[in-house]
């Protein structure tokens, strides 16, 4: 019955908890939930002016050009912008990241905390968490690094296009960061910068000895059937992306929560 409740009322307009009855949040008739404390909101809603700013993302150190076209607004936390601009470029995100400008770190709470995996002084290290996109951007052309997997090291230069003026805030239905374009496949998680030079040069030529066990292993492990580097899909780009803010909104709004 919840999850009929749940599909029939939808999640527009839930905002705090007022009265329960049956386990379940009611405000003036409709289903609502008061959001979890413990994670951390999408977006600084105490921000007084918010912009969109789009941001183009490259991949360094490749052969081929992989980039991703991205629209942020100015007030979201860059703890997310992180995680969404790896998802966006297509990597599977099981690897640590960091966010860096002008000397300074940003990185997660729990990251930051493990003093022994710090390779900063501990006053260049920021909680990403505490700072926004207007914190990293403030105009056309501004530039931050973004580095996924800190033993590969894959380098993406993040690059301020411009920025325009937002219409609204965005709701769990409409995911304000959206991939407008890309070009270029990701590279595999865990083969490196020079692997990945090797994987691309063994996979053009089929007589080569280790053909078969790399064509197995794109297969096998990250499902590719014919690997190609050019290739960039922006409906299933986009789709990640989205599915990403919602669950973290779902999350927030208690729709995982036991008992």
């Amino acid at each position: 019955i919840r999850i009929l409740l749940l599909c029939l009322l939808g999640l527009r307009g839930w905002r705090m908890c007022v009265c329960r009855k049956g386990g379940i949040n009611w405000y003036m008739g409709k289903v609502v939930f008061s959001f979890d404390s413990y994670v951390s909101p999408l977006y600084d809603a105490s921000a007084k002016k918010v912009d969109e700013y789009i941001l183009m993302v490259e991949l360094q150190d490749v052969p081929y050009k992989v980039c991703r076209d991205v629209s942020v607004p100015s007030n979201l936390y860059i703890g997310y912008l992180g995680e969404v601009l790896v998802i966006a470029m297509g990597w599977v995100n099981y690897h640590l990241h960091e966010i860096s400008k002008d000397g300074f770190y940003y990185m997660r709470p729990y990251n930051i905390e493990d003093k022994d995996m710090l390779a900063y002084d501990e006053d260049k290290v920021r909680d990403a968490f505490q700072y926004t996109v207007a914190d990293l951007v403030s105009r056309k052309g501004s530039t931050f690094e973004l580095m996924y997997d800190l033993g590969d090291s894959w380098r993406h230069k993040v690059t301020c296009l411009g920025k325009r003026k937002r219409s609204g805030y965005a709701v769990v239905e409409d995911p304000g960061v959206e991939v407008l374009s890309g070009e270029g496949c990701c590279p595999p998680d865990d083969c490196g910068v020079y692997g990945y030079r090797d994987l691309l040069s063994t996979m053009t030529d089929s007589s080569n000895e280790e053909y078969e066990s790399m064509k197995g292993w794109l297969q096998g492990v990250w499902g590719y059937e014919d690997f190609d580097p050019l290739a960039f899909d922006l409906h299933s780009c986009r789709l990640r992306v989205d599915d990403y803010q919602r669950l973290i909104e779902e999350v927030r709004r208690g729709l995982f929560r036991r008992g």
